[in-house]
């Protein structure tokens, strides 16, 4: 699959899962985030998305939020992950994986920002939903984390 976010190729190289998935990002702008991935790599014995691939999907969704955000400022070598997720499976899905992670109010991504460079971490809460048939069908809250790596001086 031709790279077409540059987190595709990050997924692909540190992340093998994604590439059995299929998984890709669809979309990045002002309101969040979009990732993807076909249903076929996906499915389970009951002809619908498996709930591990759901789950991977809308977790992956708030890390790649996260570390985008964290880039976007010039922050480029924090260390991202989740720190707990509670993830609710509302009805089955049965088409593509389409995740969507909303992107937190400025005032939000400030705090956040503020904190990992005051004190070289920092954290939030971030909702991801994965709809069917313009219903939710998956919604997490989850908690990311970001810490400044070993031997960084970001700003």
């Amino acid at each position: 699959m031709e790279s077409r976010h540059p987190l595709d190729a990050f997924f692909a190289q540190h992340i093998p899962l994604t590439q059995a998935m299929g998984l890709h990002v669809a979309g990045r702008d002002g309101s969040g985030l979009r990732l993807a991935a076909p249903l076929a790599p996906n499915l389970n014995d009951k002809g619908t998305a498996f709930a591990g691939s759901l789950a991977a999907i809308v977790t992956l969704a708030g890390w790649a939020l996260t570390t985008l955000v964290l880039r976007e400022a010039g922050i480029e070598d924090a260390q991202v992950a989740v720190g707990r997720a509670e993830t609710d499976y509302r009805r089955p899905v049965r088409s593509a994986l389409l995740a969507d992670c909303r992107q937190p109010p400025p005032a939000e991504i400030e705090r956040f920002l503020g904190d990992y460079r005051s004190r070289g971490r920092a954290r939030w809460e971030l909702e991801i939903v994965l709809m069917q048939d313009d219903a939710v069908a998956v919604f997490q809250r989850a908690r990311y984390h970001a810490w400044r790596a070993a031997g960084t001086a970001d700003g």
